[in-house]
């Protein structure tokens, strides 16, 4: 077992667990229905993200999904439920997919001795640039002016 891997792996585990909590959240509150479209598919990229690494911590015989925390930090929810505006949390939302991709980007690197590890992430972050994406155009429809994006 590369405990390099397991420790990233069991990271991103707990970081799309919390984001998971703050998507559910904006998911409930919002109602706008392209923006809740957007969001479900969001999600649902965040669940198979969940699966497919907890498959491969499975694999490496490291702890179970269940043993990790699934609380949210404090922070990330304060900041999340401090945006009013849809504006807002769009700009929220999609600063955390970029964050997402330069995680995944920077990850990829440190695992080039668990190659099997390293493919899950690759294809992560392939999923994740496409809803990266995604969101940008959501956010040129709905009007969300780019120099607030920065």
């Amino acid at each position: 077992m590369d405990n390099r891997s397991v420790v990233i792996l069991t990271q991103h585990i707990k970081t799309q667990l919390e984001r998971l909590v703050m998507l559910r959240e904006y998911h409930k509150n919002i109602k706008d229905p392209y923006v809740k479209s957007a969001l479900s598919f969001v999600i649902e990229d965040t669940h198979e993200a969940i699966a497919r690494v907890s498959s491969r911590l499975r694999q490496l015989g490291a702890v179970s999904v269940n043993q990790i925390s699934a609380e949210p930090d404090q922070k990330l929810l304060h900041q999340s439920r401090s945006r009013r505006a849809l504006g807002d949390k769009l700009i929220f939302v999609w600063r955390g997919l970029k964050y997402q991709n330069k995680w995944y980007e920077d990850q990829i690197k440190s695992l080039i001795n668990d190659p099997d590890s390293q493919a899950i992430l690759v294809a992560l972050f392939e999923q994740a640039r496409v809803r990266l994406e995604r969101w940008e155009n959501l956010m040129d429809e709905m009007k969300v002016p780019p120099d607030k994006w920065v």
